[in-house]
């Protein structure tokens, strides 16, 4: 009988311990963003809400590198870091950074995530589906690395980039734009009912 109720004891203790520790994950999993798609977008401006008012994430690390010309040290973005025998300019954009959008086209969209006019272009790939995510784009590809032109300057996108996709909040999944009319009638004689 001991064993019993030293047992039951146990039982309820870890019991409870295991329903706070998954009410714990299962809150902090939800971190109320998805991904950015054109579904979503038709969505969102179909909603009349400028894409400009959105604030825009990144979903995982991008790191811009250019070599620095001899003699040239000073960068206006990133840091200098010397690698490989050469001085490079190097920009780091961490997940979950958030960004604005500055310009749009119809299967594109300009993200600045710094003050001033530097932006990364995130779209539609080539063979996307309306339900794939909104990738980062290069002007050009050179293996595994994209030739982006930010600030001016030509940069590589680093290979761990190359799949980087906006995320949106799910709150603008919620908004829906409702029209409600109220219809006035109509007589037989023509006239509009009081």
């Amino acid at each position: 009988m001991a064993v019993y109720t030293l047992i039951k004891k146990y039982m309820k203790k870890y019991l409870c311990l295991a329903i706070i520790a998954s009410a714990l994950i299962l809150t902090s999993c939800g971190n109320g963003k998805t991904y950015f798609t054109p579904s979503i977008r038709n969505k969102i401006e179909g909603n009349a809400i400028p894409l400009t008012k959105i604030q825009f994430y990144v979903d995982r690390n991008i790191e811009l590198t250019r070599v620095l010309e001899s003699g040239q040290t000073q960068v206006t973005a990133g840091s200098v870091k010397f690698m490989n025998g050469q001085y490079m300019n190097v920009i780091e954009l961490k997940k979950g950074t958030p960004g604005v959008c500055t310009m749009t086209d119809p299967n594109r969209l300009s993200i600045s995530f710094e003050v001033g006019s530097s932006y990364l272009n995130f779209g539609r790939t080539r063979n996307g589906s309306d339900y794939d995510p909104y990738r980062i784009l290069a002007d050009s590809w050179v293996s595994d690395y994209g030739l982006i032109t930010y600030d001016g300057k030509i940069y590589h996108l680093e290979p761990g980039g190359t799949n980087a996709t906006l995320l949106i909040k799910t709150k603008w999944l919620r908004t829906n734009k409702v029209d409600v009319r109220q219809m006035k009638g109509r007589t037989v004689d023509g006239a509009t009912p009081q």
